[in-house]
C-alpha cells in the first residue's frame, strides 16, 4: 500500500528544485518562467480528467513559479564601487556596537539608485534608527566567499565606512516605513525591559532571547554559546513563539464566551499577536517559520480541523517562505530552523509516548529535554558541514538550558507587558538568576577542551544523510500498514 503524502510535503521539494534551477539558469528573465508557469497552470486545468498529466503540469507550474520569484529577488550590484561618492542614506536597522563603530543597515541613494548597504559609522557620529544623513564614503563590494554570498542573498549590496565627522551630516528623520516602525517598537520594548535593572551579559542574553536584539552580547559569550552547541537559543524560534502563543491564549481565554464565534475571534487575535511579535523581533527566518506554522494551526482550529498534519504545516510554511524570498534556501538560520523543527516533529511523539510518567511536572521537564535532544541530533550534520565544529556536549547541555530558556523568555515578556514596580525584585531575581545560570553553564562547558571537535562533513554527505532520513520516514506508513495486514492474516 502506497503512503499518501500531505499536499505541502509534495509541493516543498518542487519549490526547492525551482530555486536551485534558477541559480543554474541565472540569465533567464523572470517573465519567461512566469509565462511558462501560467501555461502549465492552463495545461493542468485543461487536463483535469487525466490525473497524471494534470499533476505533471501542476508540478512544472510550481517549479517555474519558484524560478520566477528567485530571478526577481536577485540583489543588484550596480553601485559605483571603490570610488568616493556623496549620497543620502536612511538608517533602517538598530545600530550595534562593533569595536569603536556602530554597524547598521541603510537605504542609500546614489546616482538615481536606491540600494541597501551595510554602514559602519564611528560611535562619535551618533547613528540612530530612522535618521536620514548625507555622507561621503566609498562603497565596497562583498568579498568572495560564503559570508559575502550570504549578505547578498539577504539583500545587502555592499558595505561602507564613515569615520570622519566632516563626512557625516544629519539632515532629519525619514518618513516612517513599516520596517522602521517595527524596529522602533522593538526599541520601545527594550527600553521597558531596561527598567528591570539587569546589566552586562545577563541583560544581553535576555534581550536576544526574548526580543531578538543580539547587538549587546560580547564576542566572548557568543563564542561560548557556539562552542557549547547552544547558539540556537539566541535566535527567536519556535520556543519563543510558543511561549508568546501561550500568553496570547491565556489573555484571550474569555473570548469564547463572547457569542457563538468567540473561539474564532480568539484564534484571529492570537494569530495577529504572533505576526506582530515576529515583525517586532526582526522577522528572522526561524521566527517567520514558527509564526506561519502557528497561523496555519490557528486556521485549522478555527475550522475544527485540529488533527491536521504538523509536518504538512511545516512544509507549507517553508514553501511560502521560499516563494516569498527564495534566498532563504541558502540562509543557514533558515536551514537550521527547518531541520530542527522537522527533527522535533519526527522524534518527540515516539520518545514522549515511551517515557511519559504519571506526574505532570515531570512530563513537562521531560518534554523540554526531548525537544532539545531531537533538535540537536537533527541539526548535527548541517552544523558540522557549515561550521566544521561539532559540540560534543550539546546533546547533554541543550536539554538543561532549554529549561532556563523558558524562564528567561516568559519572565522577560511578562515584565515588559506588566512592569509593576512591586514585582521588580522578584522578576529581576528570577529572570536574572536564570540568565546568569544559563551563561555560567555555557561558559563552563565551553571551557572544557573536549567540549567540541573539528569535524568537516562534505556537502554531498550532508545532503545524503537528510535524503536518506526523508526516504526512511516516507516508508514508515507503508511498513506499519504491512505489519497490520500481516497480523490480520494470522
Amino acid at each position: 500500500m502506497r503512503p499518501v503524502l500531505p499536499p505541502f510535503v509534495k509541493i516543498l521539494p518542487l519549490v526547492v528544485v525551482g530555486v536551485l534551477l534558477a541559480g543554474v539558469a541565472e540569465g533567464v528573465p523572470w517573465w519567461v518562467t512566469a509565462i511558462a508557469s501560467a501555461v502549465c497552470i492552463v495545461g493542468s486545468l485543461l487536463s483535469g480528467r487525466t490525473k497524471a498529466i494534470a499533476a505533471a503540469y501542476a508540478a512544472f507550474a510550481i517549479v517555474f513559479a519558484a524560478m520566477s520569484t528567485t530571478a526577481m529577488r536577485t540583489t543588484p550590484t550596480d553601485l559605483p564601487y571603490d570610488k568616493p561618492i556623496i549620497a543620502t542614506a536612511t538608517i533602517t536597522s538598530h545600530p550595534t556596537l562593533q569595536g569603536h563603530r556602530h554597524r547598521c543597515e541603510g537605504r542609500i541613494e546614489v546616482e538615481g539608485k536606491v540600494r541597501t548597504v551595510e554602514i559602519n559609522a564611528d560611535t562619535a557620529l551618533h547613528a540612530t534608527l530612522g535618521s536620514r544623513v548625507a555622507l561621503r564614503t566609498v562603497v565596497r563590494q562583498w568579498p568572495e566567499g560564503s559570508y559575502g554570498q550570504l549578505m547578498l542573498r539577504r539583500g545587502v549590496s555592499g558595505r561602507c565606512w564613515v569615520d570622519n565627522e566632516n563626512d557625516w551630516a544629519l539632515i532629519g528623520r525619514a518618513q516612517t516605513t513599516p520596517q522602521i516602525a517595527f524596529a522602533r517598537a522593538q526599541a520601545w520594548l527594550l527600553g521597558r525591559f531596561d527598567r528591570l535593572g539587569l546589566d552586562g551579559d545577563t541583560a544581553a542574553v535576555c534581550k536576544a532571547m526574548a526580543f531578538g536584539h543580539r547587538g549587546e552580547m560580547s564576542r566572548t559569550l557568543r563564542t561560548a554559546y557556539s562552542r557549547a552547541g547552544a547558539s540556537h537559543l539566541l535566535a527567536i524560534s519556535g520556543l519563543h513563539v510558543g511561549i508568546v502563543a501561550m500568553l496570547a491564549w491565556a489573555f484571550c481565554a474569555l473570548l469564547p464566551l463572547a457569542g457563538r464565534r468567540g473561539h474564532i475571534w480568539r484564534n484571529v487575535v492570537c494569530a495577529v499577536v504572533m505576526i506582530v511579535y515576529a515583525l517586532t523581533t526582526g522577522a528572522s527566518p526561524s521566527v517567520v517559520r514558527a509564526t506561519l506554522m502557528f497561523c496555519i494551526a490557528q486556521l485549522a482550529l478555527a475550522e475544527g480541523g485540529g488533527g491536521r498534519s504538523a509536518v504538512n504545516a511545516l512544509c507549507g510554511a517553508l514553501a511560502v517562505m521560499l516563494i516569498a524570498n527564495p534566498n532563504n534556501l541558502y540562509d543557514i538560520s533558515f536551514q537550521l530552523s527547518a531541520v530542527a523543527v522537522a527533527g522535533i516533529l519526527v522524534g518527540y511523539g515516539p520518545l514522549m509516548e515511551r517515557m511519559r510518567t504519571r506526574w505532570r511536572v515531570a512530563n513537562w521537564v521531560l518534554g523540554v529535554v526531548i525537544v532539545g535532544l531531537c533538535s540537536t541530533l537533527a541539526t548535527l550534520p548541517l552544523v558540522a558541514n557549515t561550521f566544521g565544529v561539532v559540540s560534543l556536549v550539546g546533546v547533554v547541555l541543550n536539554p538543561i538550558v532549554m529549561l532556563t530558556a523558558n524562564v528567561i523568555v516568559l519572565g522577560s515578556i511578562v515584565w515588559v507587558l506588566l512592569p509593576v514596580g512591586a514585582l521588580h525584585g522578584v522578576v529581576g531575581a528570577i529572570v536574572g538568576g536564570a540568565a546568569e545560570l544559563q551563561n555560567r553553564c555555557v561558559e563552563v562547558v565551553a571551557g572544557w577542551p573536549w567540549s567540541a571537535a573539528q569535524v568537516e562533513v562534505p556537502t554531498w554527505l550532508t545532503i545524503g544523510c537528510y535524503l536518506l532520513a526523508a526516504a526512511l520516514l516516507a516508508t514508515l506508513p507503508t511498513l506499519k500498514n504491512d505489519k497490520r495486514l500481516w497480523k490480520n492474516k494470522r
